[in-house]
């Protein structure tokens, strides 16, 4: 009797411990650290005067990126240091696809916190915005979010999607 109690005994902490795995765990895959690695509207630009024009505003201004969104299982995304520059944009008089742009890199510091939903295994809502992941990249795409004024910077004549891409860390 005793010898059937110590293996049933046995049995049971073995089935507890085995069943408390870290691999039962369902993470999804938005939960982490992602870096900013892309600010675009889809114009190409020189802003650097570097004779090479690029879509993402990273690589034209000397504005500090340290944009991380951190994720955690509780849905739950914040970010200590948001990439958060003035820029205004405006359609040259005449052209079709010739513009003027003006940045102003923020200064101080804006963080947030925001709650999060998961849609599906690849999609996720964040403040009215649908995130996609694709592999180890996030894309955020906010609607008509930039302003495409006239020359004189007077009148707005038409809307942009920004376009953020984030890699994970």
């Amino acid at each position: 009797m005793k010898s059937t109690l110590k293996y049933l005994f046995i049995i049971v902490v073995l089935v507890l411990v085995s069943s408390c795995s870290k691999d039962d765990v369902n993470e999804h895959a938005i939960v982490g650290k992602w870096k900013l690695t892309t600010w675009t509207v889809n114009i190409p630009f020189d802003l650097n005067h570097d004779m090479v024009l690029s879509t993402n505003l990273l690589n034209e201004i000397d504005c500090a990126n340290n944009e991380i969104l951190e994720f955690n299982a509780k849905d739950v995304v914040a970010s200590d240091d948001t990439f958060n520059p003035k820029v205004d944009i405006a359609l040259l008089n005449g052209t079709t696809d010739r513009y003027t742009v003006t940045t102003e890199c923020a200064e101080g510091i804006i963080g947030f916190s925001k709650s999060y939903t998961v849609l599906n295994d690849t999609k996720v809502l964040i403040n009215n915005a649908i995130a996609t992941i694709n592999g180890n990249q996030l894309t955020i795409v906010y609607d008509h979010a930039v302003s495409i004024y006239n020359q004189d910077f007077s009148q707005v004549i038409a809307t942009k999607n920004l376009t953020k891409i984030y890699t994970k860390l």
